[in-house]
């Protein structure tokens, strides 16, 4: 975000607001700056936004209190304005809201429509939020991909097996205008080798238009071709995002070779845009750097991806595939080890664990701090190894006062280690794995249990866990899929004797419909199906803002979002797919500072016709490529316009892709409001902030001395007086009764308190009934879409 003082956005709006509406009447309108108006820190409105009542009716705003004509006007004001608050404002009319008022105006506590900057103070409403409530909100599609267009080279590569990440590679090669791209591995069975080959694809967030692709049949030979179900990182590997560059994109490529038992390679692929054409180039291999040679890793039916952090605090990635680790160029930086988990590769992590600023990696059965002198992870002496540790897929959260180390006073913030973990170290789906818990020491404080299931049904081996506060009760719960069951996970309702120490202060169990009958450790658990991997992800969003986390789940026929505490079905989707290790994705897409859901899909037609856990949703269809789903009023909480790896967990990584240094990561789970693990959030957004877009003609001492009827250059002064950024591209319409004259569009982000001045030449016949408005499809979420017409011009006439 950009920063700026509020001092500066001050005199802007009072220099707009005198210029557009007042220069008519003897206005003081020197020393202006440029009308567009300054920046305003987003971070700063968020806060203010927050301090407002959810779902505020826009009742007129506390300000300029006392004698609005204290002081007078000098001059006089002439014709019909009236002197409020020292400054001459055409008379808009009286209200009780802020929709009663035309253009860019507010009701004020008089109860009447003044202009924003009318006292200086006032530039926005402060008080703009969205509702929280999810109650018959059901999501519509945006945009999807079902396939490639005619004439593709890969006409076939249209199966995702694979989370599609989400991250502005700046393609359009402007810093300013936040654009999102989702980045997936598309794949096809080539029959001829007997083997599935993967084409990179990117795709534009706002429309689902592919944008660029490398790999797949259409290449010559397997050189840039990606595993098929390799999982993408982005990151700016290269530090010139800051002058606007653009951030890579590193997965595992497929080597030479007849089925899928052929190894993989890392690999990274460099973004550049030629006459407005995006291309993607290979970057490097990763590789022994003394010997030039490529790192052979796992094999072509993996489904794991690299995990990017700060190892060493020298402000560059380094890229961690299992417990290896490569810096920024490729080059390997410790001993080769295999990665065989299930076939598929563990999703290990890395974090500074036991907060003593270096960096850990967390695995199943081991804790090793990154030593980069020698380039050697490290044991910490700290953990023990138990017969009960095995590999499996990992999340972090601060479960309760657990960890304790040597040292370090109680209570602290060291977060636990939850593991999902497979029944053995094959693939098999008809097996049953388990999830538990264990400190930092080693210690196994849940589990381990099997992963909820059916009497005589296998469980399966278990998706990559999340955390979150799912019931709102102030304390973390956790949550796996499995085969057959979707299930959250909560020390509280484990009833066995040792279950209360240490405390979780507050912490409760109560279970709905969904939890009756479950065993211990089990919150709630709602069928699914997931019988070809049994491994698929899931993730978590707190959609309405109320503090407590709704599951996000996509099985081999639907998605499904979740009451965190219940487990209701709160809306499903028909998406089906043969799954891998893919989770949805939750994230602002396009850049409009809402969110939405990215979900991948792949043909399955073994699926019942109707969810059976959401009766009266859509009929299930199945579908290749993914689909974006929204809310249609765009009434969910905002989020972040990235999510750029599978284990995600918000503070390793920037808006713009870039690695947090490792001085400057803050752990999770010790800020407040986080403690969670592939949920994404606000960042510096309000969690349920809001834009008002207005709109009043800035040109209106020449429309109004226009000898009519003429061609005119209609301008506009477009101005977000909400709490929530405002993407561009919003439309401005001119009208002349039910005529359109002209329209134009808004060409940046309007940040709140900012201002963009809009144009078009249109045929006028007559100011009386000539009209603005912004946003007249109701794109864009507003506070006060009452206030998107502004006042006629006939109306601003003041003489």
């Amino acid at each position: 975000m950009r920063h700026s003082s509020s001092v500066h956005l001050l005199s802007i709006s009072r220099w707009a607001l005198c210029l557009a509406l007042f220069s008519v009447i003897g206005c003081d309108c020197s020393d202006s700056p440029d009308v567009d108006g300054g920046p305003v820190d987003a971070g700063d409105a968020g806060d203010a936004g927050d301090s407002g009542t959810a779902g505020d009716s826009g009742a007129a705003t506390d300000s300029g209190t006392g004698d609005a004509d204290a002081g007078g006007c000098t001059p006089a004001c002439m014709g019909t304005a009236r002197c409020r608050f020292g400054t001459c404002v055409p008379d808009l009319g009286t209200c009780t809201t802020h929709d009663d008022c035309p253009g860019d105006s507010y009701c004020s506590a008089d109860g009447e429509c003044l202009p924003y900057g009318v006292p200086p103070e006032v530039i926005n409403d402060p008080a703009c939020q969205r509702p929280n409530t999810l109650e018959d909100v059901l999501p519509t599609v945006q945009c999807e991909w079902t396939g490639p267009a005619a004439g593709d080279p890969n006409t076939a590569s249209a199966l995702i097996y694979t989370a599609p990440i989400v991250a502005d590679l700046n393609l359009d090669e402007d810093p300013g205008r936040l654009q999102p791209s989702i980045i997936a591995t598309t794949w096809f069975h080539d029959s001829g080798l007997s083997a599935r080959i993967g084409t990179l694809r990117i795709f534009d967030g706002r429309t689902c238009e592919e944008q660029l692709q490398i790999g797949g049949a259409g290449d010559s030979d397997d050189a840039n071709r990606p595993g098929y179900g390799t999982q993408w990182a982005v990151v700016d590997l290269d530090g010139d995002v800051p002058t606007g560059g653009h951030p890579e994109i590193i997965g595992m490529h497929r080597t030479t070779g007849a089925g899928n038992s052929v190894p993989l390679n890392l690999y990274a692929l460099s973004v550049s845009v030629t006459g407005g054409t995006p291309s993607a180039n290979r970057l490097w291999y990763g590789r022994d750097c003394e010997t030039g040679t490529a790192v052979d890793i796992a094999t072509n039916s993996a489904n794991f991806g690299p995990g990017v952090f700060d190892l060493d605090d020298d402000g560059d990635p380094e890229i961690l595939i299992g417990t290896m680790v490569f810096d920024h160029l490729g080059c390997l930086q410790n001993a080769v080890e295999p990665v065989t988990y299930i076939t598929h590769g563990p999703m290990h992590t890395a974090a500074d664990v036991d907060l003593d600023g270096r960096v850990e990696l967390v695995t199943g059965t081991r804790i090793a701090e990154w030593d980069p002198v020698t380039t050697e992870w490290v044991d910490e002496s700290y953990f023990s190894s138990l017969p009960a540790h095995r590999t499996g897929h990992i999340g972090l959260a601060d479960l309760g006062q657990y960890s304790v180390l040597p040292g370090m006073p109680t209570p602290n913030n060291l977060p636990e280690v939850i593991v999902v973990s497979a029944e053995t170290n094959v693939f098999d789906p008809t097996t049953t794995g388990t999830i538990r818990v264990q400190t930092l020491d080693g210690t196994v404080i849940f589990g381990p249990i099997e992963l909820h299931h059916s009497t005589g049904v296998a469980g399966g081996h278990g998706g990559a866990p999340t955390a979150s506060d799912f019931d709102g009760d102030g304390q973390v719960e956790f949550a796996a899929a499995a085969n057959e069951f979707y299930a959250v996970y909560d020390f509280d309702c484990d009833d066995t004797p040792d279950s209360a120490e240490p405390q979780r202060p507050g912490g409760t169990c109560v279970r709905g419909a969904a939890g009756t009958g479950l065993p211990n450790g089990v919150l709630w658990a709602q069928p699914s199906s997931d019988f070809s991997s049994s491994g698929t992800g899931s993730s978590i969003f707190d959609f309405n803002g109320d503090g407590r986390g709704e599951a996000v789940y996509r099985d081999e026929c639907y998605l499904r979002v979740y009451d965190g505490a219940n487990g209701e079905v709160l809306f499903s989707t028909p998406a089906s797919s043969g799954t891998g290790f893919e989770l949805p994705i939750i994230a602002d897409v396009d850049g409009d500072f809402a969110t939405e859901i990215v979900v991948a899909r792949t043909m399955n037609t073994g699926c019942p016709a109707m969810d059976p856990l959401f009766p009266g949703g859509d009929a299930h269809v199945a579908q290749n490529g993914f689909v974006i789903l929204r809310d249609p009023e765009d009434r969910w909480a905002s989020s972040r316009p990235i999510w750029n790896q599978h284990a995600y967990s918000v503070t390793h990584v920037t808006d713009d892709a870039q690695v947090v240094q490792t001085s400057a990561w803050q752990q999770n789970w010790t800020v407040p409001g986080l403690n969670n693990f592939r949920q994404n959030v606000q960042g510096d957004l309000g969690v349920l902030n809001i834009a008002d877009l207005t709109v009043v003609f800035f040109n209106v001492d020449e429309i109004c001395t226009a000898e009519l009827p003429a061609d005119l250059d209609l301008r506009a002064r477009v101005c977000n007086r909400g709490t929530n950024p405002v993407i561009d591209g919003v439309t401005v319409r001119f009208t002349e009764g039910a005529v359109a004259v002209c329209e134009s569009t808004t060409t940046r982000l309007l940040e709140p308190g900012e201002c963009e001045e809009i144009g078009c030449r249109g045929t006028v016949t007559s100011a009386d009934e000539l009209l603005v408005e912004v946003d007249p499809d109701d794109e864009v979420a507003d506070c006060h879409p009452g206030n998107d017409l502004g006042a006629p011009a006939a109306a601003l006439c003041l003489f």
